[in-house]
């Protein structure tokens, strides 16, 4: 279903963007900010890279080791001369079996692996905060105009 680490992800997220509320921004650029920070780390928990589709951290530390270790280069000119029948010498060499859209579309999102469950229940939470906080702060006065 999901992991830890996507959970952390979104529970950063939602604290983050209800944080969000103490910048010195009217409470439509809290708003904004908020969301904007908080769809940010959505995406960061579904976010999977490469063909095998890993989460960033793995994909960057694969990079990261790949680029640092040595080199092992292979001569792949022909030989020159040969000691072995050419008949045994033909040998069908496998290929990955990778899909086409692998190669398209290396950035993927795992709706799979977290649902969206999770997601819903950290938005409407902290929709739930922005509410209670623009009650607390007039919010209140302006709905008891509707309710006269």
């Amino acid at each position: 279903m999901f992991n830890d680490r996507d959970l952390g992800i979104l529970g950063g997220g939602a604290l983050l963007a209800v944080l969000c509320l103490f910048l010195p921004l009217s409470f439509v650029g809290k708003v904004v900010v908020g969301f904007l920070v908080l769809v940010l780390f959505m995406a960061l928990a579904l976010l999977r890279l490469g063909p095998d589709r890993v989460p960033p951290e793995v994909w960057l530390s694969r990079r990261f080791r790949y680029a640092r270790q040595s080199r092992k280069y292979v001569n792949q000119q022909a030989a020159t001369r040969t000691t072995e029948n050419p008949q045994t010498q033909k040998k069908e060499r496998s290929s990955p079996s990778f899909d086409p859209l692998t190669f398209f579309l290396p950035i993927d999102l795992a709706w799979d692996e977290v649902g969206v469950y999770p997601l819903l229940t950290v938005l409407l939470g902290v929709v739930g905060v922005y509410f209670a906080d623009w009650l607390a702060h007039g919010g209140a006065a302006e709905l008891s105009i509707w309710f006269k």
